[in-house]
């Protein structure tokens, strides 16, 4: 039982540090410490640490502790390591095979660092595209970006720390941005700043906090809150120290859709550009990655079509989370991996980071009023998009409540 327990624990690990929901996490170790003959599981997991305490067919109790250090996103192999917790219960499985496996999904390949390097730039590219911006911003974006990738690396290797990764990035990409307008390549920054902005956003943090609290693994949904909130923050100061320490102003612009190419077009085909660059960059493959893809589409269309009748961004925010969050879930079980996978970057295109640079410059401006104003809209569209995933997540439950029932009268 010790070298099963053993194993459980590398299965949650690398579940946990390829970016798994934490309920999600400890619901794959009850039922693998089932599968191995265990009367009875408990299950302890925050961000930081698992404890898991197993009782053999004879009552006699097993615990491990196990300290997580370090995280990232990885979804190609979350969505494995969801496949082989399935095989586990429904297959008896020695535990040479369950070794091998994981050995296997653990040292898999994942896309090469040039890769990352051009989807970064792509991203930056498409997103500053996206809100508006120019071809020139455009591609003055595509070179910054790469350059954010650099500064990414550097930090990591150096400093690993996530806070400082953050801030490093947001100092450096306002850098290069106000450089570019120095050198008049620009006439603005706003597009190219926010474009890079998106890149950085902890949009997997968010999420996964929200779902941790719905689902009443609170101190993990904190904890996650927290670190998402703390990332962001460090965007924002990274932004500010530049903007204060060489006193430069904010060329206050806003974004502007201008005519019905950039209204409807090319948002939408920037918007699935970005969700797959993001679903790159989180290691998403095959079918799943064009799955994610089309549901950045879909939202951004929805999104765009609930605007001409809704003139509130708040209501459409709310819909389309519940649309994209739905989808999500009906393609994880079409697709057979965790809902994470397909719900994280295909809600990427609306996540409010024009909202959070705006909010930053009337910071830095001192207008105290149309701060606050920018500061309440920010937060009403990230939690219009907390409420959406959880809505969401109480049909589907509701759903296989209710068909599970009518599963078992039929039986």
């Amino acid at each position: 039982m010790v070298k099963r327990l053993d194993l459980a624990l590398d299965i949650g690990e690398q579940m946990l540090l390829s970016g798994a929901v934490v309920h999600r996490v400890e619901d794959s170790l009850t039922r693998i410490c089932t599968a191995f003959g265990a009367s009875r599981v408990d299950v302890f997991i925050i961000t930081a640490s698992m404890v898991l305490t197993v009782h053999d067919e004879n009552g006699e109790p097993y615990t491990q502790t196990r300290r997580i250090f370090g995280a990232s996103t990885d979804f190609e192999k979350l969505s494995k390591l969801n496949a082989l917790s399935r095989k586990i219960c429904s297959s008896n499985l020695s535990y040479d095979e369950i070794r091998g496996e994981l050995d296997s999904i653990t040292n898999a390949k994942t896309y090469p660092i040039w890769v990352e390097f051009a989807f970064y730039s792509v991203i930056a590219m498409a997103f500053t595209l996206f809100f508006g911006g120019t071809l020139i911003q455009s591609v003055v974006s595509l070179f910054i970006g790469f350059a954010v990738r650099w500064l990414v690396l550097f930090s990591d290797k150096f400093v690993q720390n996530k806070i400082f990764n953050k801030f490093l990035s947001s100092l450096g990409l306002t850098a290069f941005s106000f450089i570019a307008l120095k050198l008049n390549i620009v006439t603005s920054v706003d597009e190219i700043i926010i474009g890079n902005i998106m890149v950085l956003i902890p949009g997997v943090g968010l999420t996964n906090s929200m779902r941790d609290l719905f689902t009443g693994d609170s101190m993990a949904g904190v904890l996650r809150f927290i670190e998402a909130s703390l990332a962001a923050l460090a965007i924002a100061l990274g932004y500010l120290a530049f903007v204060f320490v060489t006193r430069q102003t904010p060329n206050y612009t806003g974004v502007n859709f201008s005519g019905d190419l950039y209204q409807y077009l090319v948002p939408i085909t920037m918007a699935i550009i970005g969700s797959l660059g993001f679903g790159v960059l989180y290691n998403i493959k095959n079918k799943n990655l064009i799955a994610v893809a089309l549901g950045g589409g879909i939202g951004w269309s929805l999104y765009i079509l609930l605007s001409t009748f809704i003139d509130n961004p708040t209501v459409c925010y709310f819909i389309v989370s519940i649309t994209i969050s739905l989808y999500a879930e009906i393609m994880a079980r079409l697709l057979k991996a965790p809902t994470t996978v397909f719900l994280t970057p295909s809600l990427i295109p609306l996540v409010p980071g024009a909202s959070l640079y705006y909010t930053m410059t009337t910071m830095f401006a001192s207008e105290l009023t149309l701060f606050t104003s920018k500061a309440f809209a920010t937060l009403q569209l990230a939690a219009a998009l907390a409420l959406g995933v959880i809505v969401s997540t109480v049909l589907m439950k509701f759903v296989s409540i209710l068909v599970l029932n009518r599963i078992n009268r039929n039986s």
